[in-house]
């Protein structure tokens, strides 16, 4: 692959420079200063760079900087006056290493200086004083920092150093620092974790490394953990009561959270309604926080902090992409850029301290622009020179540097420094407005895809997940910040990139279904973005097939990635939904015949009469709603028999297709034996019936929507509806997966495909055409059993992804796909119950579970990995977490949010349910600790 000559360059370039700066053959500086000569077109930089295939371009571009940038020392120069910090005077400190007659300041005298800013610190750190200002700190930090570079032999280079400390370059070297820092937040949501976006916002933001986050409701989360702990609130009362809602740093008067955290350097405290964060820095450094009172910018923080608590929270119960809140994301980072401004300001106004006394005040001229005025006496005239300087803010922030003189070459360019470096800064900003207004546009929309790089060729930004179409059609791998050669594989767009970058003041015309365009300003190169248009993102235009093939690669990608990003899933129940392509190696050798455990021959028919069926129910009154609770009437078969006639006389099936009941009595009592015969905890007709009431519920809230008042007929309805009673009839108790890799009759006669579904579909219909139990003779019988059988099919787990995917990809339109969802949402009725009631389905399921894992085991069969230890909570706990967060809670997030969030209850029920089984496990954890 041939790159063109002019981008080439300036990805090297930037590479090789890259490089000097890590391996240490240059400073940070004069990397600095060779990006900025090279972005202003520096011709004796260019000229070198046109060389660089030259195998000692390396060496020559080194030796550049040292020629260019070194700094020339005098010999027997005089020295530079400093204020002492104990003194008014100014001693003079001689460039010689050693102490002699012509030194100002003689050796016996330093040290008495030095023995007294020993006293006074310790006088200071004696008083346990927690109220030293900025400036304190900042002057303690450029001393341990000239302490710190002192050499064992000679102090000489080091006052060297000190002397020569360029305030001007420390200004632009800051900026640049802090541009960087604030720039890139655009690119957390191309990360596919939200706890660690959180983690880096907090980190890019706020200069902190960690955080932890307390709620009396969900308890105490650390995000170097990312896990919640079970917080003893009573232990931390007191502390907790005495955090306020404005940003204070943590004190040894809060006994127990100061000893929480005493392994950082500096923790800052927020209190958020009723619940608490700190931000902790493991070294002090620079922050917002130590600002947000003084420059007015507490509401940013205050909402960084709900976005995180949110994000922490919600990625609890549910599994969701940073591009899902990309809006809110942008709009905090925007926010923070504005404010980086008080930083720069800051570190502006110590930079000044350290050379010169100054006075701050608020201004009279609210926005004015940088400005600066100053005294201009004559040489004879011993008035104090002094500047004032004006910051442009809707804030009035206004300094006064006492002895910065602008007839002075040295002021005059800390005065030019200043005044450019922070006009750049507010464009910075201006730019950043306009950029995120941009991203958002390709985050919302739902036809483009936007991949940005920048002016070294690096992804900047990308609007959301590359689709697998695009991905295989352009040869496209995403890497994170990788460059876009990486990324891009397809020669013929690679070609097209180069050529346009080459020729970028060209107009070309492309009819391709991208567009490639330039990012410059003032003629200067700053990277490139393509755009993909509708064409690969819209799947209503494909055929049928191809939009299946399609839909269940995008599944399988998405399970892959699942796992890959959440490895804690990895051989939990999670694998029993894996589509067919994705399910274990089956065995081919057959070592013994199953025979199920508890198999019971005598079990009793409850025959009952039309009469008796007619009687209203207990929990008739319960009957339209999700709080109709099975297992409170579990040991009464005639109740559960009304239940399921009144659900037939509700949907008004009894008239419509003239139903004899003598007939439905035989088909329900029979299909009750069916189900209980083999006496399975969980599969049986208790679970039969409450599929049977949620399709019921769901299906009528659906169709009471104007929208969707006509798009169900009433054989589907039926057919729905009996199919959520029928789904499971004649349940071994077992698996698809083992009765494949068993060889049992029911796979070998299905040719393991939907064994246990085909099988409960044909267990029903025979009944059915029994003419003792047909009690379906009015209804077109071959349009009945069709859909019927659909919808039975749509409860095998391995369907699952694939469901989903094409539930959300054409909804509106599918009878065949909405009934499907229906039902195997409704199959999960029992997880979506209110917490206890919610545990008792779950227990259930895992006794079936523990038993086919034992009976694998016997047999020498494969034995599923999910199921194994589940008598352990905390191996149970975590299956049941992943389980209702990754599967139950999308699919009902899904399915409300296609009703109008009328399933938002049942969201909220699993929620809880989520956050109970992640308590169960907390305590499991540490009993065993």
């Amino acid at each position: 692959m041939q790159i063109s000559q002019t981008l080439r360059n300036c990805i090297n370039f930037h590479k090789m420079v890259q490089e000097l700066c890590d391996q240490g053959e240059i400073n940070f500086k004069e990397k600095n200063r060779l990006k900025s000569e090279f972005n202003s077109n520096n011709e004796e930089l260019l000229y070198l760079i046109e060389d660089m295939d030259n195998q000692n371009f390396r060496q020559h571009l080194i030796d550049y900087v040292k020629a260019k940038h070194q700094v020339v020392k005098i010999a027997n120069s005089p020295g530079i006056r400093r204020k002492s910090l104990l003194s008014e005077s100014s001693p003079l400190i001689g460039r010689r290493s050693v102490f002699s007659k012509e030194s100002k300041v003689t050796e016996e005298e330093l040290l008495n200086y030095i023995k007294q800013l020993r006293e006074a610190l310790v006088e200071v750190y004696q008083s346990r004083s927690n109220a030293l200002t900025l400036l304190v700190q900042d002057n303690l930090k450029s001393l341990t920092q000239f302490i710190s570079k002192l050499p064992s032999k000679s102090p000489q280079p080091s006052l060297i150093l000190l002397q020569e400390t360029n305030i001007a370059d420390d200004i632009e070297s800051y900026y640049k620092q802090l541009k960087n820092q604030f720039l890139n937040t655009h690119s957390l949501l191309i990360n596919d974790s939200i706890v660690s976006v959180t983690s880096n916002l907090v980190n890019n933001l706020l200069n902190c490394d960690e955080f932890t986050f307390i709620s009396p409701q969900h308890g105490i989360y650390e995000s170097v953990k990312h896990t919640f702990a079970i917080l003893n609130h009573d232990e931390y009362l007191e502390d907790l009561i005495s955090i306020t809602t404005n940003i204070n740093l943590l004190t040894e008067n809060q006994s127990k959270l100061f000893e929480m955290f005493s392994q950082y350097g500096r923790t800052y405290t927020l209190r958020v309604h009723d619940e608490f964060f700190f931000y902790h820095q493991k070294v002090q450094k620079d922050s917002l926080l130590n600002l947000t009172l003084e420059y007015n910018c507490f509401q940013e923080v205050l909402m960084l902090t709900k976005l995180i608590s949110k994000s922490i929270i919600q990625s609890r119960v549910q599994q969701f992409s940073p591009i899902q809140i990309g809006n809110m994301i942008l709009d905090v980072g925007v926010e923070f850029v504005r404010c980086s401004k008080y930083l720069f300001i800051n570190q502006i106004i110590n930079l000044l301290r350290t050379k010169y006394n100054i006075e701050k005040a608020e201004s009279e001229i609210q926005g004015s622009c940088t400005s600066i005025q100053s005294t201009n006496p004559s040489p004879s005239n011993k008035q104090v020179k002094f500047a004032k300087i004006q910051f442009k803010d809707a804030l009035p922030i206004e300094i006064t540097v006492i002895g910065l003189n602008l007839n002075k070459k040295e002021d005059l360019q800390i005065y030019k420094t200043i005044q450019n470096l922070y006009n750049k800064y507010l464009k910075f900003i201006e730019l950043s407005y306009d950029r995120i207004t941009f991203y958002k546009y390709f985050i919302k929309s739902k036809d483009s895809i936007m991949l940005e790089f920048d002016k070294e060729g690096k992804l900047a930004f990308l609007s959301r997940p590359i689709p697998p179409s695009l991905s295989r059609e352009f040869q496209l791998q995403y890497i994170h910040r990788g460059y876009y050669y990486q990324i891009i594989q397809n020669d013929k767009l690679l070609h097209e990139i180069e050529q346009h970058l080459e020729n970028y003041w060209i107009i070309q015309q492309n009819e391709q279904l991208y567009e490639i365009f330039l990012k410059a300003r003032n003629k200067k190169f700053k990277g490139f973005a393509i755009i993909f248009s509708e064409g690969f993102l819209q799947t209503r235009s494909l055929e049928l097939e191809a939009k299946k093939i399609k839909l269940r690669q995008e599944a399988t990608q998405y399970l892959t990635n699942l796992e890959y990003n959440n490895p804690e899933i990895k051989d939990t129940i999670l694998s029993f939904y894996m589509p067919s392509q994705m399910q274990a190696p089956k065995v081919l050798i057959k070592r013994k015949k199953s025979r199920m455990n508890g198999f019971i021959e005598n079990v009793q028919i409850n025959l009952m009469d039309p009469e008796s069926l007619e009687i209203e129910p207990i929990y008739m009154s319960l009957i339209d709603s999700f709080e109709f609770n099975i297992i409170k009437i579990e040991s009464n078969s005639i109740e559960k028999q009304r239940i399921v006639y009144q659900i037939f006389q509700r949907n008004n099936f009894i008239q419509t297709f003239d139903i004899d009941k003598n007939r439905m009595c035989e088909f329900l009592s029979e299909l009750e034996y069916r189900y209980d015969k083999r006496r399975n905890p969980f599969h049986n007709y208790n679970h039969g019936i409450n599929v049977m009431h949620s399709c019921h519920v769901i299906v009528n809230k659906m169709l009471s929507l104007k929208q969707y008042k006509d798009i169900i007929d009433q054989t589907t309805k039926l057919a729905l509806i009996l199919g959520g009673l029928c789904h499971d009839v004649g349940h071994t108790g077992r698996t698809n997966y083992f009765e494949i890799n068993n060889l049992s009759e029911k796979a070998i006669r299905y040719h393991d495909k939907n064994v246990l579904e085909q099988y409960h579909a044909a267990t029903a219909l025979k009944l059915l055409l029994r003419e003792r139990m047909n009690f379906l003779k009015n209804i077109d019988f071959r349009s009945f059993r069709e859909k019927f059988i659909q919808n039975i099919i749509f409860t095998d787990k391995a369907e699952h992804f694939n469901l989903l995917k094409f539930f959300e990809a054409n909804n509106e339109k599918d009878t065949k796909i909405i009934t499907g969802m229906i039902i195997h949402t409704s199959d999960f009725a029992g997880g979506s119950a209110k917490w206890p009631i919610s545990k008792e389905w779950s227990l259930r399921v895992n006794q079936e579970f523990q038993s086919q894992y034992e009976e694998e085991g016997r047999l020498g069969l494969p034995q599923q990995s999910f199921m194994k230890d589940l008598h352990k909570m905390s191996v149970l706990s975590k299956s049941e977490i992943g389980f209702y967060k990754f599967i139950v809670r999308p699919l009902y997030v899904s399915l409300s949010n296609f009703m109008d969030n009328q399933l938002q209850d049942r969201i909220d029920n699993i929620d809880e349910t989520i956050i109970e089984w992640d308590l169960l496990a907390s305590q499991d954890n540490q009993q065993q600790c």
